[in-house]
């Protein structure tokens, strides 16, 4: 995923395929979720653990076997604990860009007239399942190495994983359909649709000012509110406080930093927003249940 942007830009794969497959363990460095969208649907399923998911102003405790189903700009985040779990992105569109016939079937919910459900427990769709099952073995199985390439007569795929991937994305809308599980209609009202583009704006500030003091007088200013009524509608959506939320996204950026470059620890604190090195510690600790160094030597 790209890096810890509320609004991830960067497209996930490639134009002719743009699906992309992450496994997350509690060592990946995007093991937490903070809130974001993208333009991508995105498939969430929990092989161990617990997953507590925001999705669509609601809250959707997954266990292993579960699957959520987040749709494309929808503002989402998680909490996981003692999870494992794996992520599929992709745009719906461009999976079918030249396949009419599919695009026919899945063209209500291209509009948004057809807005299929988000959490699918294991057990109650067979269907659903199965087609996950799929797609998670396709990449255990094939990876993504040489996807599209042949082999040395030139006639048979080497990997197959763009074709497999292809079936089982089908499979799964075309399970969502006939079961049902979706809602057609008018889902989101005036209300509902400000505040969210609301809280996108807020996130947004957050992430452009995370190395800097944030105060919650300046986050109720941007919203427009005061701090009192600002904390309760925050607390509504996002579970934390303002500032426990800002302090959450500090250490995610900070554990990914620790991940990918070699910067000295007191540095990497003093790019994330704090001012010294203890209360650093400290709240990585809290959030993380080590310390950095730690955290970095894995």
């Amino acid at each position: 995923m790209n890096s810890f942007a509320f609004h991830e830009k960067q497209p996930h794969g490639t134009p002719d395929f743009p699906f992309e497959y992450f496994y997350i363990t509690s060592a990946h460095p995007r093991y937490e979720m903070p809130f974001h969208w993208h333009k991508e649907w995105e498939i969430i399923h929990i092989i161990e653990g617990t997953f507590t998911v925001h999705g669509d102003n609601e809250v959707y405790t997954a266990h292993a076997g579960d699957m959520v189903l987040i749709r494309d700009g929808m503002l989402h985040g998680g909490t996981p604990e003692n999870c494992v779990y794996e992520c599929f992105l992709f745009d719906l569109h461009g999976l079918f860009r030249n396949l009419d016939m599919v695009k026919k079937h899945l063209r209500p919910i291209y509009r948004g007239q057809i807005l299929p459900d988000i959490f699918y427990p294991a057990g109650k769709m067979s269907d659903v399942e199965y087609a996950i099952s799929r797609l998670s073995d396709a990449y255990n199985r094939y990876g993504t190495d040489n996807v599209g390439g042949t082999s040395a007569d030139d006639t048979v795929p080497e990997n197959p994983l763009e074709l497999v991937v292809l079936g089982c994305i089908s499979q799964l809308f075309s399970a969502i359909l006939q079961e049902g599980a979706y809602t057609t209609g008018q889902v989101y009202t005036t209300e509902s649709t400000h505040k969210i583009d609301l809280i996108k704006t807020i996130f947004e500030y957050i992430e452009l000012h995370y190395a800097s003091n944030i105060t919650l007088d300046e986050l109720a200013g941007v919203a427009g509110m005061n701090p009192k009524y600002f904390c309760r509608f925050f607390r509504s959506i996002t579970h934390q406080t303002p500032i426990d939320y800002v302090n959450m996204y500090r250490i995610e950026k900070a554990a990914q930093m620790l991940h990918s470059t070699r910067l000295p620890v007191t540095n990497i604190c003093m790019e994330c927003g704090f001012n010294d090195s203890s209360n650093f510690i400290k709240v990585f600790r809290k959030y993380k249940g080590m310390t950095p160094k730690q955290y970095r030597r894995g």
